[in-house]
Parts: C-alpha cells; sequence; structure tokens
C-alpha cells in the first residue's frame, strides 16, 4: 500500500527493492504456473547403472510417534535436475557455486518432435536478447518410468551457434544432451565452451511454443556436480 496516496501500486514496490527483476512484482505473478518438473518416484528410471530413486517412511504418526519422517536415496541426475560443469569438467563450478541469475528469468519454448537431431533450424525465431533460456520439446520420452535406447541430439554446430546468439541456459525434455551410448560427453563439454547451462530431463507436454518466465532452482548440495530442480514456467 503507497502510504503517500492510499493506493496500492507497483511503484512504490519496485523501487522498494532495486536488485530484483522487476517482473518478481509484477500483476502477473498470479498467473497459473505450469510446473515442467517430473516427479521422482520410486518407479522412476535411473540413468543406467546410477542409483534408483527410492523413497521410504521411517516412521509414521502412532502413538509414542509425533510425525511422519522419511528418507530418499537416489542419484543427482534422476529425473528432473540440472547439470552443474562440474559434472563434465574436475575443474568446473560445483552446484553450490552456481550463478543463479540465469535460471530464473524469460526464456522461450521450441518444438522440435519427431527428429533425432536437433538443428539450428529448430530454433527459428530465436531472439536471444529477449530469452537468452531455450527450451526444447520433443516429446521423445514423456514417460519417465522407462529409459530411452537413443535420443535426440543437438547438432554439433549448434551449442557454438547458440552461445553466439546470447542464450545461457537450454533445457531439454531428455534424459541428457548426449546419445545415450556416447561416453565422450562432447555436447555436454561444447555447451560449457559456449558458456549454456544444462536443464535436464524437463516435463514440456503442458508448454505450448512460446515465451515464458522460468524459475529452476537447485538444492544447494556443496560440492556436488548436479541437483534434482523444481521447475516452472510462468506466462507473460
Amino acid at each position: 500500500m503507497n502510504r503517500k496516496n492510499g493506493k496500492a501500486g507497483k511503484k512504490l514496490v519496485s523501487s522498494s527493492f532495486p536488485l530484483f527483476p522487476a517482473f518478481l512484482f509484477e500483476t502477473e505473478l498470479l498467473m497459473p504456473l505450469i510446473d515442467i518438473t517430473h516427479p521422482l518416484s520410486n518407479a522412476t528410471a535411473p540413468w543406467p547403472g546410477d542409483t534408483q530413486f527410492h523413497f521410504e517412511f521411517v516412521c509414521r504418526i502412532s502413538p509414542g510417534i509425533a510425525a511422519n519422517v522419511g528418507k530418499f536415496t537416489s542419484g543427482i541426475h534422476s529425473g528432473t535436475h540440472m547439470d552443474a560443469p562440474l559434472h563434465y569438467n574436475n575443474s568446473g563450478v560445483s552446484i553450490d557455486r552456481l550463478d543463479l541469475d540465469i535460471l530464473l528469468g524469460p526464456a522461450r519454448v521450441f518444438l522440435a518432435q519427431n527428429t533425432l537431431t536437433l538443428t539450428r533450424e529448430h530454433f527459428a525465431g530465436l531472439d536471444a536478447r529477449a530469452t537468452p533460456r531455450v527450451l526444447v520439446r520433443t516429446n521423445h520420452c514423456d514417460d519417465k518410468t522407462k529409459f530411452p535406447a537413443r535420443i535426440p541430439i543437438l547438432a554439433p554446430d549448434v551449442p557454438a551457434w547458440l552461445g553466439e546468439q546470447g542464450v545461457r541456459l537450454i533445457g531439454l525434455d531428455l534424459p541428457s544432451v548426449d546419445q545415450t551410448d556416447d561416453p565422450s560427453m562432447q555436447i555436454h563439454h561444447r555447451l560449457e565452451k559456449a558458456n549454456i547451462i544444462i536443464l535436464e530431463n524437463l516435463d514440456l507436454r503442458a508448454a505450448a511454443p512460446g515465451i515464458y518466465e522460468l524459475i529452476a532452482l537447485p538444492l544447494k548440495i556443496a560440492g556436488a556436480e548436479g541437483s534434482p530442480i523444481r521447475a516452472v514456467l510462468r506466462t507473460p
């Protein structure tokens, strides 16, 4: 409430918090969120050879027990998650030291279905000055109880091209940016060279192509090479 004129207004709020992005205080905050996070469950398929996600209660409310308490075990890269550069570079930044600014702000969803190669043409209309975060919806493997044998990947020239355009983050509805049987992690390295952060296993089924606000924050796990995230989109 603006004490001077008795009216609620954006001006007082935004000027009171000059370090925060203006869109955080817009009335559009009341717009519905699109949850683009897959639920983690005991049925979630891990990367082959990785730790299976498992949740269980270690105690339940009952006489003498005041609270339900659970525990879970999981590989870092199960479900919807973020790769820190440490995942593919021993000298890379760990998840707790990652700059969070890029993980919140304007993003554009692109549709790239029925293909195993994601080319520049799939990013037609990209204006990275307006949306330096790009999300790719392939719908190739929406069932996360089954690990896919093959997945779409970026063409070799695309990471550098995206970086030249000004893209700083890419997210996909796939378990990796590299092919499932490629141990070289060449696309990870190309994206790192282009200074682009990676989100994987997003659930983009409800996100039509277009521009949104992305919020995708990791757990602050000291020294870790990645983290599960809760990612959402907000319509402008």
